[in-house]
């Protein structure tokens, strides 16, 4: 077994997710699931690899999905968890995004407009270098 994978899923036939498991190091496709369910998934590795097989798994690269962190380090007991950045990136933009629209939103006195057009010229400065 191999020492990193990557847990995802992707919207299969029909509109239902599959779930896939692909070597971390090399991106091979190791695993397609019909589901992904977490019943599906842990059986398969439990009716496919011996735990001696599942501890040589070091590292295990998800998104964020709450279900596959529930069930790794059960699967995988030496196994640490790393989120992949692409979803970390979205997760902090999002949050950043809501923490702009709320300031703008409590920032509604005239004097305050000002300060506004004031701060996006700065950035607009500062991101042409």
């Amino acid at each position: 077994m191999q020492k990193a994978l990557c847990f995802a899923e992707l919207r299969s036939t029909r509109g239902r997710f599959s779930f896939i498991c692909i070597d971390a190091k090399t991106h091979d496709l190791l695993l397609l699931l019909e589901n992904r369910l977490s019943k599906t998934i842990k059986e398969y590795f439990f009716n496919n690899y011996s735990l001696a097989q599942r501890q040589k798994v070091q590292v295990v690269t998800m998104d964020l999905n709450a279900q596959y962190q529930q069930f790794v380090h059960y699967l995988f007991p030496n196994a640490i968890i790393v989120f992949d950045r692409f979803h970390l990136v979205q997760l902090a933009s999002r949050s950043l995004d809501q923490a702009r629209i709320k300031a703008f939103k409590e920032i509604s006195a005239p004097s305050h407009k000002s300060y506004l057009q004031s701060f996006k010229e700065t950035l607009e400065a500062v991101s042409r270098g």
